[in-house]
């Protein structure tokens, strides 16, 4: 990109960021009441755009590690490509997630406090600020630079400003054989750890956005389905976009190529498909419902939300045909894919929307009128504002770790065997369950009655220190000293 180019750009992310502080300072100042957020009894959604970009970023960043978790399982470099460059994008993606919560609280620093002292786990900020602050955060961060250490050490020898850190987060690598071992190892382990972690925020998700009081359990099945599925389609679209925008900034060889495109291409078509079945499956069993709360919302689906339905429905439905075209005589080409993964993340946007806000408006089945709930400008500058913070914040990472890989060792693998760093590390891991498993006991009010505080102040933040024990497991086992 040249030189105005980007300072323009900057320019515009850091006029968003102003212009969503300045909102959210509003926000705080006069209260909810400056958004369109209302109580359900008067008319109103009690969640909104907040909540609805909460599973936007929080589903697509879930979808997005764990594909890089499955390409770290390959050694096919294309899938390795498709790895580095999902890792930052799922941490973009978790630290927006965070931050859109933090926006739907009035007062978020009492939040944060009571969070940490006195949060339940059947609570959603327990699990965003645990499984998405240790595991997603900490733990993609954690995983991403222990992935491109070879990578940090060759950069680290050419001068720039980034030179430092880069020596920092690549100190002691040489490429020896115990290290090139421990690296592949670790790098496995820690992928196999993050897709099994991976399922907590995504259930909390599927909880928030599905589970209702009287929805019956086939409907709350193929809801669940519907959000999985569109989230997955969201993840591998943005994959998409974020490889399209690297190969165009930092070349070919920091990009997929024509088989990482084609392989992303027939995932998203696959996702997409298995989604509008989905969507459609969940709207038929819903207007078709003998619960009068559950076919209200149907119906509401069709009429008062029926511009966005129609319009997502036949966004997904031209986006598979494009992919379809496209994929059928593959040219390397990339421009159909970016389209149809646009359309994608749009629909999916839509989805989200009316599965949370709709239900809220339409589908309570109290004896109220319909409620109506549309966002204020605050709402969507400071939406707005946390896009631009999650890619300004992401800039100065790319620079530090850039995409285009440098140490390509393709030198065969032996096994070297070290008991010494073996038993630290599962020391370390017992520990870690230890101190999580204590941390969730007292949260969960074992061995005190449900209405009382926890039997341990903070027991939150102990699990959380749990969490952040087993995510380092992999960056103890590889960065521990070698004996001479």
């Amino acid at each position: 990109m040249k030189a105005g180019k980007l300072v323009l750009t900057l320019a515009l992310l850091l006029a968003a960021a102003a212009l969503g502080a300045y909102a959210y300072v509003l926000q705080i100042q006069h209260g909810e009441v400056v958004t369109g957020l209302r109580s359900v009894g008067a008319g109103g959604a009690v969640w909104g755009l907040y909540v609805v970009m909460d599973g936007c970023f929080l589903g697509t960043g879930v979808a997005v590690m764990a594909a890089a978790c499955l390409a770290r399982f390959s050694r096919d470099r294309a899938m390795e490509a498709v790895a580095r460059i999902a890792m930052p994008s799922a941490i973009a993606c978790f630290l927006g997630a965070a931050l859109s919560v933090m926006a739907d609280q009035g007062r978020p620093l009492a939040a944060l406090a009571n969070l940490s002292l006195y949060a339940r786990p059947q609570s959603p900020m327990f699990v965003t600020f645990t499984a998405v602050g240790a595991i997603c955060l900490f733990g993609s961060l954690l995983h991403c630079v222990l992935a491109r250490r070879p990578d940090l050490a060759e950069y680290a020898k050419r001068p720039s400003a980034w030179q430092g850190l880069q020596r920092l987060f690549a100190a002691g690598y040489r490429g020896t054989p115990g290290q090139r071992y421990r690296r592949r190892k670790a790098g496995f382990w820690m992928s196999l750890f993050m897709l099994p972690a991976l399922v907590a925020p995504a259930t909390a998700l599927a909880i928030l956005f599905v589970v209702r009081p009287s929805r019956g359990v086939d409907g709350v099945l193929l809801e669940t389905a519907a959000f999985l599925l569109t989230s997955f389609a969201s993840g591998i679209a943005l994959l998409v976009v974020a490889a399209t925008l690297v190969e165009k900034l930092a070349g070919r060889d920091a990009g997929v190529g024509g088989r990482g495109y084609a392989r992303l291409g027939r995932w998203l078509l696959f996702a997409v498909a298995l989604s509008l079945s989905a969507i459609v499956a969940a709207e038929i069993a819903s207007v078709g419902s003998r619960d009068a709360a559950v076919s209200a919302y149907g119906r509401a689906l069709l009429v008062e939300y029926g511009d966005m339905f129609w319009v997502a429905i036949g966004s997904l439905f031209v986006a598979a045909a494009v992919l379809w075209r496209a994929l059928r005589r593959w040219r390397g080409r990339a421009g159909p894919l970016l389209v149809a993964s646009l359309m994608v993340e749009g629909a999916v946007f839509a989805h989200h929307y009316w599965l949370l806000v709709g239900w809220q408006t339409h589908g309570l089945a109290l004896p109220y009128e319909p409620g109506v709930y549309s966002p204020t400008w605050i709402e969507f500058a400071v939406v707005l504002g946390i896009v631009a913070v999650c890619i300004l914040l992401l800039l100065p990472a790319v620079r530090l770790i850039p995409f285009a890989p440098l140490a390509v060792d393709l030198r065969r693998m032996k096994k070297v065997r070290d008991v010494r760093r073996a038993v630290l590390t599962s020391v370390w891991i017992l520990l870690g369950l230890v101190v999580s498993a204590i941390g969730l006991a007292s949260s969960a009010r074992v061995g005190t009655h449900p209405a009382m505080d926890p039997l341990i102040a903070g027991s939150p933040v102990i699990f959380i220190v749990g969490l952040v024990m087993l995510a380092t497991t992999a960056a103890l086992y590889e960065l521990l000293p070698e004996r001479d």
